[in-house]
């Protein structure tokens, strides 16, 4: 069968698989998925970033070797997906958003699930991946266990260690999508204890945030306090002006009146002593010595 036709048939030379469809909806895929997974092996070698370029290498070498176009990344990618937490059966829009915002993340993401969480699952557990992955994409299962093998091989070639250390840190974000965390990925004690302290730190952060913000709120609340009682004491002292004022008029009116009051007795009584002065007088020039 030509390569060139395989974007329009599943593995079985039907319509694409289920599982398929899902990886493709979850990459926002064109129809022509061949297509579209070479152009993403480009970016990814094409990256400035070691970690993601050689995990570009490993994909196409995967892609490259088992010579049955698209269907090879596929199953990778669909493989690591189970790994992170993504169920393939229902696409979320947020898992969505999340990869077609960086693809290239999301298939580092994959691989390094692949890498680190393949081997640390029981026998049962990786049965069920694989009789899952059988029936959604339509594979057999000893060629998923030989493309599994594969991509663990060539990480351990290509990526140097510190590689291999970066590549966690797209397996805890991809992961986050789906609700996981990077230890429930590799099951590695170091990183299930790394997960419970970052949830400690991330509870104790927000605690101190939640308290700063009860103190801000109390010193609003205290200063809105002291404000208002300026006002009221502002307030007070304007009244006690008015007051003092008021008072002040009164008792500059109340003397206005006593002063006239005082002024018009006066004039009252000296008027009154005037009249018999004035007769005396008269008397006084009346009488004649002898």
């Amino acid at each position: 069968m030509s390569v060139a036709i395989l974007p329009l048939l599943g593995a079985g030379g039907m319509a694409l698989s289920a599982m398929a469809k899902a990886v493709q909806t979850l990459y926002g895929m064109a129809a022509d998925l061949n297509q579209y997974l070479d152009q993403h092996i480009v970016d990814m070698k094409g990256s400035d970033n070691p970690t993601i370029s050689r995990t570009g290498r490993i994909l196409e070498m995967a892609k490259l070797g088992f010579g049955i176009g698209y269907i090879t990344p596929v199953v990778i990618i669909a493989v690591g997906q189970l790994l992170l937490g993504n169920s393939l059966a229902a696409i979320t829009t947020v898992a969505t958003a999340a990869t077609m915002t960086n693809p290239v993340a999301m298939t580092c993401a994959a691989i390094g699930a692949i890498y680190y969480g393949w081997g640390a699952l029981s026998e049962v557990e990786r049965d069920e991946i694989l009789q899952k992955l059988s029936q959604g994409l339509e594979v057999g299962i000893e060629l998923i266990k030989s493309m599994v093998g594969f991509i663990i091989n060539k990480t351990k070639e290509l990526l140097s260690s510190k590689n291999i250390d970066e590549i966690k840190s797209f397996i805890g974000s991809a992961a986050a999508v789906f609700g996981k965390r990077l230890g429930d990925v590799t099951h590695k004690l170091s990183d299930v204890a790394s997960d419970t302290f970052d949830v400690f730190k991330k509870q104790g952060s927000l605690a101190m945030e939640r308290t700063f913000e009860a103190a801000t709120d109390a010193c609003d609340n205290v200063a809105l306090t002291a404000a208002k009682v300026a006002e009221s004491v502002d307030t007070l002292k304007d009244k006690f002006g008015e007051a003092i004022l008021m008072t002040k008029d009164a008792a500059s009116g109340a003397f206005n009146t006593a002063s006239a009051a005082v002024s018009e007795s006066a004039d009252s009584i000296h008027a009154t002593l005037e009249k018999p002065i004035g007769k005396l007088r008269k008397n006084d020039k009346a009488i004649k010595l002898p």
